[in-house]
């Protein structure tokens, strides 16, 4: 089946909606996957007004802007059109709702591209008492729960039942385990996102695991970032946080003012930092 056919029958599905909704969003992530990088031409205006470009899918969700670094709100709405024209058939073109959709696969597709280990694989489903093949989105579970808590050490209740399943697995196949190996192999469970439930825990639907995905796509720079929502990729973020550190501390020595004034509470807190990175150094 070709990339063009994915998309265009992924979103016939979604349109067609109950139980091949989700199987739909997975086809046009996979379809999106392949055409990542392929060129597409979009334009919007006309005559002399007429602006016009090559993008590819990849690019999309990128903003772009005039010369006067103003965003340009024009251009997602002429990537639509052009995709329709190179993926949909006929007059075909995208509603309110397709892009939603679309733009839930593209969030997985793009999380591929981020790094983060995207199988599309055939899963078998029950919806209202019929059993069903659907294509589904599979990701380890570290991606798919939050399996410990902000300490990183405590299990959730997904965490939980993920370890626990890990250890009746090595009982009967009468191997061991330490408990990092039991964390690792629980982390690395492939799950099949297509909601319900696992021993009392809610499996990720497909659009629940396009929102998680999306934090990825964030971080690495695919899409911007989304107003209130946190990143679940911590290495951005320390990173982030340590050059805030940096420019704050920089600018107490430099300046007359900061940001923060002198305190023995503040004093005694960075004193526990400078320990805390002396001894990670050395």
């Amino acid at each position: 089946m070709s990339n063009v056919s994915l998309i265009a029958v992924g979103l016939a599905e979604v349109r067609e909606g109950t139980e091949v909704t989700a199987g739909g969003i997975a086809k046009m992530a996979e379809g999106i996957v392949q055409s990542w990088r392929s060129p597409i031409r979009w334009s919007y205006g006309k005559g002399d007004n007429e602006v016009s470009d090559i993008s590819c899918i990849g690019d999309m969700f990128k903003e772009r802007r005039h010369p006067d670094g103003s965003v340009d709100s024009k251009f997602l709405p002429a990537m639509y059109r052009a995709i329709a024209e190179c993926f949909l058939t006929g007059e075909d073109e995208f509603t309110s709702a397709d892009k939603m959709q679309f733009k839930r696969a593209w969030q997985i597709a793009a999380a591929h591209f981020a790094g983060v280990p995207i199988e599309f694989v055939d899963a078998d489903i029950i919806r209202n008492g019929k059993r069903a093949k659907v294509r589904a989105v599979e990701v380890p579970a570290a991606v798919a729960f939050d399996l410990y808590g902000d300490d990183g050490t405590t299990p959730t209740a997904a965490g939980k039942v993920l370890e626990a399943d890990v250890k009746r697995q090595l009982k009967r196949t009468k191997k061991k385990a330490d408990e990092t190996s039991v964390r690792q192999m629980a982390e690395e469970t492939p799950i099949e996102c297509v909601g319900g439930k696992i021993d009392g825990i809610a499996v990720p639907s497909v659009s629940v695991i396009s929102d998680r995905l999306a934090a990825y796509a964030i971080d690495a720079g695919l899409m911007p970032p989304k107003a209130s929502r946190a990143s679940r990729v911590p290495a951005a973020k320390f990173v982030e946080s340590v050059e805030y550190v940096t420019k704050c501390i920089n600018d107490m020595l430099t300046k007359d003012q900061s940001e923060f004034a002198p305190s023995d509470e503040l004093d005694n807190k960075m004193r526990a930092l400078s320990a805390a990175v002396l001894q990670y150094l050395n």
